[in-house]
């Protein structure tokens, strides 16, 4: 990961970073939103204003988390975008810098 991603990602919040961390553990592709929901202890509504925090910020000309197809319900399903990051170097960043899990 660059010095660039790095420096962006300690000026998120934690809830931003935590919504992130969920993406980058996860060993499937993509999450539903109710996963999120689930594993992030965070109200379905609030991570809509959190997708749309995440996808408006560049890295640098890039989102870090880009949809992946829908759910049964029609709702997005949200992943990392790897062109930016690599899943486990994200997930060891967060835990080992910033998160300290």
């Amino acid at each position: 990961m660059d010095k660039q991603t790095k420096d962006k990602l300690r000026l998120l919040r934690i809830d931003l970073l935590s919504f992130l961390h969920t993406l980058a553990v996860t060993g499937a592709v993509a999450l539903e939103l109710n996963e999120i929901s689930d594993s992030t202890s965070t109200a379905e509504s609030e991570l809509k204003g959190q997708i749309s925090t995440l996808r408006r910020m560049k890295f640098p000309d890039e989102p870090i988390i880009v949809p992946a197809g829908r759910d049964h319900d029609g709702r997005l399903r949200w992943k990392i975008n790897e062109e930016i990051v690599n899943k486990k170097e994200l997930a060891e960043f967060l835990e080992n810098e910033i998160l300290g899990k």
